[in-house]
C-alpha cells in the first residue's frame, strides 16, 4: 500500500533516486538528454532542500514518488518509473493543490506529452511557451496553470 507523508531530511539520497530515474522520460523529446542533470548537481537544489514543501508517496521503506510546491507552484512532480500509473502522481498532485489552492500553476518540458495531459486531465491549462536553457542546451517548456 502507498502511503503519503511530509518529506524528511533522511528522504534526499531516495527522491534523489526517483527524480534521477524518471528525468530520462521527462527530457525524452524536449531537450538533449545530456542536459539531464541529477537531482543532487541541480543548481536549485539550495531552494529545493530549504524553501519548497516536500511530500513523498511510500511503499514500506522505499520512496517512490515526491512532489515539492512553493507558493502557487508546483515545482516537482516524480513517480518512480516502476510505480507509474498506479495513482500516485494523481494523489501527489491532489494534496499539492489542496495546499496550495487557486491558482497553481507548473512548468513542463514541451515534448513531456505525458506530464501536460496528467495537468490538463487536473485541470490545467497551457498559458503559453518559452524557450531556455537547461545545462547549456536549448530547450522548450510550457506554463500551465489552474484556476478555480
Amino acid at each position: 500500500m502507498i502511503k503519503i507523508r511530509p518529506y524528511l531530511q533522511q528522504d534526499w539520497p531516495q527522491i534523489c533516486r526517483v527524480h534521477d530515474r524518471a528525468q530520462p522520460a521527462e527530457f525524452l523529446g524536449s531537450c538533449d538528454l545530456r542536459a539531464m542533470t541529477p537531482l543532487a548537481q541541480n543548481p536549485n537544489v539550495e531552494q529545493i532542500c530549504n524553501i519548497y514543501d516536500k511530500f513523498v508517496a511510500y511503499k514500506g521503506k522505499t520512496i517512490v514518488g515526491f512532489v515539492a510546491i512553493n507558493r502557487n507552484c508546483i515545482a516537482l512532480l516524480y513517480i518512480d518509473p516502476d510505480y507509474q500509473n498506479q495513482g500516485i502522481g494523481k494523489r501527489l498532485l491532489n494534496l499539492a493543490l489542496r495546499l496550495i489552492g487557486s491558482p497553481a500553476y507548473t512548468i513542463v518540458m514541451a515534448g513531456n506529452q505525458r506530464a501536460i495531459a496528467f495537468y490538463q486531465k487536473a485541470g490545467f491549462q497551457q498559458l503559453g511557451s518559452f524557450k531556455s536553457h537547461v545545462s547549456g542546451y536549448p530547450c522548450q517548456f510550457i506554463r500551465l496553470i489552474r484556476s478555480i
